[in-house]
């Protein structure tokens, strides 16, 4: 698909996996209902009413015919608000106003590996030891499994993070739905899906992919523990 005139191919492209981690079926579209999620997901917070107004103009053209919004539809939204709205970079900072703040691919930009140390709120410190720490003290007050860092294996499976989001907020994880041993591939992104669904629901903003837990990828596993660290402390 050709990019729009105001909108960059890399913009484009970070819009695109906004997009995809609303469209966790990934059919191609997602629904009305799940709009202004993926202005959040995208960095384009909006008011409601705001987005009960595109809605409107959408039904209005004749788009939203079938209740879906396609990835194309979102892209043509969003260039009718670059003149209005400022989002120039979609996939920042996990919670710049609170403190967490994760970049995805800055410490390879950078040349270090995860070499950053940001504030929270309160002053303290935080850096990849911190968040690991926070995470298995969370994972063991639950009697759960814990992780050796953001390159353990165990993260292909989704089982640290969906353990972590039920440790965070008691009986949101329904484990009937999660396979858990002798995981297919299909079964691995099944439960990352789920995962990064959950997180969002009770709160997390994350905005990594749930291939990138199925793949294990460290940069954005840290930035999926880091928002739900962000979550358990109540700082978002």
């Amino acid at each position: 698909m050709a990019a729009p005139a105001q909108i960059s191919q890399d913009e484009l492209q970070e819009l695109k996996e906004a997009f995809d981690t609303i469209d966790l079926d990934s059919n191609g579209h997602i629904s009305t209902d799940e709009l202004n999620e993926l202005f959040k997901a995208a960095n384009l917070s909006l008011p409601g009413y705001k987005v009960r107004e595109i809605i409107q103009n959408l039904m209005k053209a004749g788009d939203l015919h079938d209740g879906k919004v396609t990835f194309d539809e979102f892209v043509n939204v969003v260039h009718g608000l670059k003149s209005t709205e400022v989002a120039k970079t979609f996939k920042k900072a996990i919670n710049k106003k609170e403190g967490i703040y994760a970049v995805a691919g800055r410490s390879e930009q950078s040349g270090t590996q995860h070499s950053y140390s940001e504030e929270l709120g309160d002053g303290q410190k935080v850096n990849d030891d911190t968040i690991v720490i926070w995470v298995n003290e969370k994972l063991t007050e639950a009697s759960k499994a814990t992780i050796s860092g953001f390159k353990d294996g165990s993260i292909a499976t989704s089982m640290p993070v969906l353990d972590l989001i039920d440790a965070i907020q008691p009986g949101s994880i329904r484990y009937d739905l999660i396979k858990v041993e002798d995981l297919t591939e299909e079964e691995k992104l099944n439960n990352a899906k789920y995962a990064i669904s959950m997180a969002r629901k009770i709160g997390a903003r994350v905005y990594a992919l749930p291939e990138d837990l199925v793949e294990v990828k460290p940069k954005m596993v840290m930035t999926v523990f880091a928002c739900l660290m962000a979550r358990g402390m109540k700082r978002v």
